[in-house]
């Protein structure tokens, strides 16, 4: 894995310095009620010079073109990474729950397991855990996200393989 770190990244943020940008490209799903999907996804990992990272995740639906055509879902949250590659995640949906996500940092691999969920009385779907798994593979971000809701045991949910995107030379 190559990569360089920018001179302002945070020490704490060292193992997941990699993550640093914006990563696009498309996923594919499978829920009950609602069965196999495919979506695109863009995830934007940031820092402000502290020790965590800022993350935003967005999904929509595509088009027969393959093109982006209508909201999905999105997350936002953060990342604080600690000491000896542990790693807490803190999430929050629009479909109205949060996730508090603990575990650990291993080179370029990421795995977390739920540690917290709590929702709204509207939240739909009713979810009560999870985990995912992140990973570079060949310069690429690739996650599966497992997950259960009330009624519905672990099982895989979305999972995807994002390219990163080169910033912008003007």
């Amino acid at each position: 894995m190559h990569f360089e770190i920018r001179d302002d990244v945070n020490e704490a943020l060292l193992g997941t310095a990699w993550l640093l940008g914006t990563w696009v490209g498309n996923g594919h799903g499978n829920w009950p009620d609602v069965g196999d999907f495919e979506f695109g996804q863009r995830i934007d990992f940031s820092t402000n010079g502290g020790p965590f990272l800022h993350y935003v995740s967005q999904c929509w639906t595509l088009g027969p073109d393959g093109q982006p055509d209508q909201p999905l879902t999105m997350e936002d949250g953060f990342w604080r990474p600690g000491a000896e590659g542990e790693l807490e995640i803190v999430t929050t949906h629009p479909e109205g729950f949060v996730e508090v996500w603990a575990g650990h940092i291993k080179g370029a691999r990421i795995d977390v397991t739920t540690d917290l969920v709590a929702r709204t009385r509207t939240a739909e779907p009713s979810v009560s855990g999870g985990q995912r798994l992140y990973g570079n593979v060949e310069g690429d971000l690739l996650y599966a996200w497992d997950r259960a809701a009330e009624g519905v045991p672990l099982q895989p949910y979305m999972w995807a393989r994002l390219r990163k995107q080169e910033p912008d030379a003007s």
